[in-house]
């Protein structure tokens, strides 16, 4: 609320306010519902903190008193100095706005911003600055509608694709619950679900910052690297990737290049969402070469299976176990 309308509605909540600002306030308060709410919580920490009332003295009583020889006794009347008024609103001003923030941090964290959500499917959205990004299931992008400011600033819970647009006067700055990314014009993929106990940054074009959220260490990614960030030690460590599996997501595509079955098995198990064992842990060495472009997770498995000469069971819905002879 505007310091003007604080002092209106302390007048009125005082009884002071003159017809022309009751009416003033009244308009205010129509504009925007969540004023509205504003003026009551003030209003009711009003009325918990006004002064007593002061104690009137009835004049004719003691008169009567004073003639019937008795001694009077003088009651003092209590009287608020305009100081000790002025700072009684002042800390109601303060109180209130302190309570105001607290609603607004815990109820409504993202007040005036835009929330883009891609709940159980994928969603693309389409930033002010014209970047784009892919939002995989279960992810959240939360950004300003206009982008105004020396940078360009997101908040990411979950996976997202980034086509950034180039901006050398306005870098493109992504906060995650544990992370910073820094990029001037670029595309990468970023992984950052809080249950996950790692972030993973992939870039596929240009250069991107990569920092703990509690560190100061910049560890700088290129296209072709991968960056990790361990949330419970805070350390990031950086590897080179060969293929494209981390947005497989997105593309609809997983590739293998003579990879061994223990590498390949993470990025289907990702993309599928489910878990696959080797009964032996020999299978792991096993070397596989191919590609599949949105393939139904059983195709995946009996291609695997039959390259490899391997056999597969289904535990349950998600869990699928290998068994065959040892590849040395």
């Amino acid at each position: 609320m505007e310091s003007k309308y604080w002092d209106l509605a302390a007048k009125q909540f005082a009884g002071k306010a003159t017809p022309s600002e009751q009416e003033e306030l009244r308009r205010w308060l129509d504009a925007n519902p969540s004023y509205e709410a504003e003026y009551q919580a003030q209003q009711r920490l009003w009325q918990l903190t006004a002064p007593a009332h002061a104690i009137e003295v009835d004049t004719d009583a003691a008169w009567q008193k004073v003639q019937a020889g008795m001694h009077p006794q003088v009651q003092q009347t209590k009287v608020i100095s305009l100081y000790r008024a002025v700072w009684r609103i002042a800390a109601s001003v303060v109180l209130l706005i302190g309570l105001a923030w607290l609603i607004q941090y815990y109820y409504f964290p993202y007040y005036g911003m835009e929330v883009a959500a891609a709940g159980k499917g994928q969603r693309t959205v389409l930033l002010p600055d014209s970047s784009q990004v892919w939002l995989n299931k279960g992810s959240k992008l939360v950004y300003n509608a206009d982008f105004k400011g020396t940078t360009r600033e997101v908040q990411l819970e979950g996976e997202a694709f980034f086509e950034v647009q180039p901006d050398t006067q306005r870098p493109f700055v992504i906060k995650t619950e544990d992370a910073q990314i820094k990029v001037l014009g670029t595309s990468f993929n970023l992984r950052s679900y809080p249950e996950e106990a790692r972030e993973e940054l992939v870039v596929a074009t240009g250069k991107v910052a990569f920092n703990a959220e509690e560190g100061t260490t910049v560890t700088i990614v290129t296209s072709g690297y991968a960056a990790s960030l361990n949330r419970q030690s805070n350390t990031i460590t950086k590897q080179r990737v060969s293929d494209e599996n981390a947005w497989a997501w997105k593309s609809g595509r997983l590739q293998f290049e003579d990879q061994p079955l223990k590498e390949v098995l993470p990025d289907i198990e990702r993309y599928y969402g489910v878990k696959l064992h080797l009964q032996n842990p020999g299978l792991g060495n096993c070397r596989f070469t191919g590609s599949f472009q949105k393939a139904e997770l059983k195709e995946v498995l009996q291609v695997l299976a039959a390259t490899l000469q391997l056999d597969y069971k289904e535990v349950n819905n998600h869990t699928y176990t290998f068994t065959g002879a040892d590849c040395r």
